[in-house]
């Protein structure tokens, strides 16, 4: 872990502790288990992220909390990337990479990603996501960049973005049809039943099925 990567880990550390407990330097030697952690905090006091008082209670400032409530965004959002997208549903795992995004993250790729996933308000843990900027601007110019299928009307066109169905059958039959990423379907009629055009196919599927889809609007 590099110096930066472990000044962010310490803020995240004392941001996420103080919801619930004052926060000791003890505390943060017991998650962390770093000997050098007194120079880390020597620095973070230096740069204006964090106070000490007499007792040795840790806080963050106001440039701390910034700084901190965006580095547990990113983790939260790439903890939802991980799970609703690329469908890794081994915690342990998830809870690993999410710890790498989150130093990899910048701004632009962290608001592309909220974007992506429709400004989501919690982790899969039901934690709250700290709002970005393109959360506001979202709710009053989009709502997300990538929606089901099922949510075009008739008409509309979209680019396969990627399929989320956990049936590895119901996948391997939507691919045998054709209907893989990139490819662009556009929506013929959405009642009785949903049908739609790709190339030179006609295809009628369930609503089911069509929510598994998730298109980018063209």
């Amino acid at each position: 872990m590099t110096n930066n990567q472990y000044v962010e880990e310490i803020l995240q550390l004392i941001e996420t502790i103080s919801e619930s407990a004052k926060v000791k330097i003890e505390d943060l030697k017991k998650y962390l288990g770093d000997t050098e952690i007194d120079d880390i905090l020597k620095q973070l006091i230096e740069d204006e992220t964090i106070l000490i008082d007499s007792t040795n209670n840790i806080s963050l400032t106001v440039k701390g909390k910034k700084e901190a409530s965006e580095i547990i965004r990113r983790h939260r959002l790439a903890e939802r990337l991980l799970f609703d997208v690329l469908d890794v549903k081994n915690e342990e795992k998830a809870e690993k990479q999410a710890c790498d995004f989150e130093h990899i993250l910048d701004k632009e790729v962290t608001d592309n990603i909220c974007t992506l996933l429709g400004h989501p308000k919690f982790c899969p843990d039901g934690k709250p996501i700290p709002p970005g900027e393109c959360c506001s601007q979202g709710r009053k110019h989009i709502s997300r960049i990538v929606s089901p299928l099922s949510a075009l009307s008739v008409g509309e066109k979209g680019k396969i973005a990627y399929m989320l169905s956990g049936e590895h059958q119901r996948l391997d039959r939507l691919f045998s049809m054709g209907l893989l990423p990139g490819t662009t379907v556009r929506i013929h009629q959405k009642t009785p039943s949903l049908v739609i055009c790709f190339e030179e196919t006609t295809l009628a599927m369930d609503d089911e099925i069509a929510h598994d889809i998730f298109v980018r609007k063209i």
